[in-house]
């Protein structure tokens, strides 16, 4: 095997062997969770439970992750840019990192004691609903390569691709039930994910403009923001109508439906520009 074939198989190369600016940079970006993690255990910058604060921020970074990754192909046809299609393997690749880390971690924090983590697996909801995401995951991880298209066939391989939709709400429903009492986050990935999909609906039925895609903002930032609500009325009694007005207050933070709102009218402007004065769409490149 020659150098070039070698090389050709590092993440931040392309298929000639040579250095992409957008996979190394993307790359570095996706290292960087796993590198502050092992600073803060090494500053001592963690809890007096190391392990725990570790699962923790594992998991939370593989959920925003596999989000991300579904942002990819909206990301290529909103801003007409190509390349960055050339980086979804490696974004989806890294949730599945970052979740076998978490679970990795996990086992540690139990001490490795093999038929509690059996049973809790199986016995508590949340973590039978994270474990069903996992194994999805490591199916679409273990055949995202070149090869496993070429055996599977591209519709094949599409249709088996397409349960990272379903990975994703598995690992949202897992990350919403075990919160404990700040739900910020969760219903942020949960704003998020209902955007892209959003995006995806608009897409498929029409051409996204401005419009269609502004109506979707919104109606995605009160998904958010009702979603919030209902988790809050169910775990503290608090009502409904007091956190959705919590959530247009921006005077102490913005929230998660603000966020939404915020991406989406975006992504909107982003795309009407983009369709006025920028290049026609290209085709995909492969990843």
């Amino acid at each position: 095997m020659t150098v070039s074939a070698v090389a050709s198989w590092l993440p931040w190369t392309d298929r000639a062997g040579r250095i992409s600016g957008i996979k190394l940079v993307t790359f570095l970006a996706l290292l960087a969770p796993v590198v502050w993690m092992i600073a803060e255990w090494r500053l001592g910058l963690l809890s007096p439970k190391p392990v725990t604060d570790l699962v923790r921020e594992s998991g939370d970074w593989a959920m925003r992750i596999l989000v991300l990754s579904l942002a990819v192909t909206p990301l290529r046809y909103v801003a007409r840019f190509n390349k960055v299609i050339l980086v979804r393997r490696m974004v989806g690749l890294a949730a599945l990192f970052y979740t076998l880390l978490h679970i990795a971690l996990w086992c540690v924090d139990l001490q490795f004691a093999w038929l509690r983590i059996a049973t809790e697996l199986f016995l508590r909801l949340f973590l039978t609903v994270g474990l069903a995401a996992t194994l999805i995951m490591i199916a679409l991880g273990v055949t995202s390569n070149d090869l496993s298209i070429r055996k599977l066939g591209a519709e094949r391989w599409n249709k088996l691709h397409a349960l990272v939709y379903l990975a994703t709400l598995l690992s949202l429903v897992h990350f919403f039930m075990e919160v404990r009492l700040d739900a910020s986050e969760a219903a942020l990935m949960c704003g998020f994910f209902i955007l892209l999909m959003s995006f995806r609906a608009v897409r498929k039925r029409t051409t996204p403009g401005f419009i269609n895609l502004a109506l979707a903002a919104v109606m995605c930032a009160l998904a958010t923001g009702l979603m919030e609500a209902l988790y809050y009325k169910l775990s503290t009694s608090v009502s409904i109508s007091r956190v959705l007005s919590a959530n247009f207050d921006v005077s102490y933070r913005v929230s998660p439906a603000l966020w939404v709102l915020g991406v989406g009218l975006c992504v909107a402007v982003l795309a009407n520009l983009r369709a006025r004065f920028g290049p026609k769409p290209a085709r995909l490149a492969r990843a």
